[in-house]
């Protein structure tokens, strides 16, 4: 079995997200209107049970070989104190597609085994 590094836009807004584990399967497959929606399945890292995403719409699976890759950007800004309070502000508007142009940029200035790319097959 492999180590991978999973990269998938977020369910919550649409920020990068990251996960590592040992990969079991990947691929395309007819889901809902869609006939080639990339799916993985995979082993998250300290963990026993498979996952599995499969992406619809504009699909961003990014699948590498080993750990240890890039850390994707927080979806949050800067942070201030008004008071007692610690104001934190989300980078861009919810599902933004700054958010997968920023993280593109940092993978394209990166040296890395990739073994799929299923970014917006499907846009």
């Amino acid at each position: 079995m492999t180590k991978v590094t999973i990269y998938t836009t977020s369910e919550f807004f649409g920020s990068v997200v990251k996960y590592e584990g040992t990969l079991i399967k990947h691929g395309t497959k007819k889901y809902a209107q869609y006939e080639n929606a990339p799916f993985v399945t995979f082993i998250p890292k300290g963990k026993r049970k498979a996952i599995k995403f499969i992406k619809g719409y504009n699909p961003y699976l990014i699948i590498y070989r080993d750990w240890e890759c890039p850390e994707p950007g927080g979806m949050f800004g800067e942070s201030y104190v008004k008071g007692d309070v610690i104001i934190s502000r989300s980078k861009y508007a919810s599902f933004d597609d700054q958010y997968k142009t920023d993280f593109n940029k940092l993978l394209s200035r990166s040296n890395l085994d990739i073994i799929a790319d299923y970014r917006e097959m499907l846009a």
